[in-house]
């Protein structure tokens, strides 16, 4: 969640703009235009569509104000507008195929057990991390989760908020925000598990 001094920035930011102070605006778009991008690419990946939404959202805030009752963050009502602005912009280009979230998941047995071994390549990353072909390998994998596990999984994962501010944007329990970041990883570990197996087999014979 945003610290006690974003939350009092934000409200009087809101109040300046809403009493038509242009320069609280220009500060508004100083701290959240790179945020909104940034969540809209990653959902989208493609930079002109992000750009597009980067534009639409900054818009609708300038238009909108006035509604922002601040039931809510400030920072989640943007978050809610950048989404919204982002999945009409998805559903206007060619849906794309997602696989089945539940065949991609590790079987369990009746013990709880898994019935197939996945390795854990999560503690063996961080010199893959920058390598371009492995982050261009995770993107893919990211992007094949079903849009409910996939924008958990960008809001907390990729975009590091927290657990209640990813539910306060959602309108989500906190349980809920937790199950299906839960499916999200099971997912992507399955996933990604083959790739990261057989990068280090190659390489230890180097």
């Amino acid at each position: 969640m945003p610290t006690q001094e974003e939350k009092a920035q934000d409200e009087n930011l809101v109040r300046d703009m809403k009493a038509g102070h242009m320069e609280a605006f220009n500060k508004i778009f100083e701290l959240y235009q790179r945020k909104i991008y940034a969540l809209s690419f990653n959902m989208t990946r493609n930079q002109m569509d992000a750009q597009d939404v980067t534009q639409d959202v900054l818009l609708t805030i300038y238009r909108k104000i006035d509604t922002f009752q601040g039931k809510s963050a400030f920072s989640s009502w943007v978050y809610r507008i950048t989404l919204n602005a982002t999945y009409m912009k998805l559903r206007n280009k060619k849906k794309e195929q997602y696989v089945s979230l539940d065949e991609s998941l590790p079987n369990f047995n009746h013990s709880g057990f898994q019935n197939e071994k996945v390795s854990d390549w999560s503690k063996s990353t961080d010199s893959l991390l920058f390598s371009n072909e492995t982050k261009e390998v995770i993107e893919k994998a990211v992007d094949l989760l079903p849009e409910k596990e996939k924008v958990v999984f960008i809001l907390r994962d990729v975009e590091g908020l927290s657990t209640d501010n990813v539910g306060d944007i959602l309108d989500l329990t906190i349980p809920a925000v937790k199950s299906r970041l839960h499916r999200a990883r099971l997912f992507l570990r399955k996933k990604l598990s083959h790739y990261f197996d057989d990068y280090q087999a190659r390489s230890a014979k180097q």
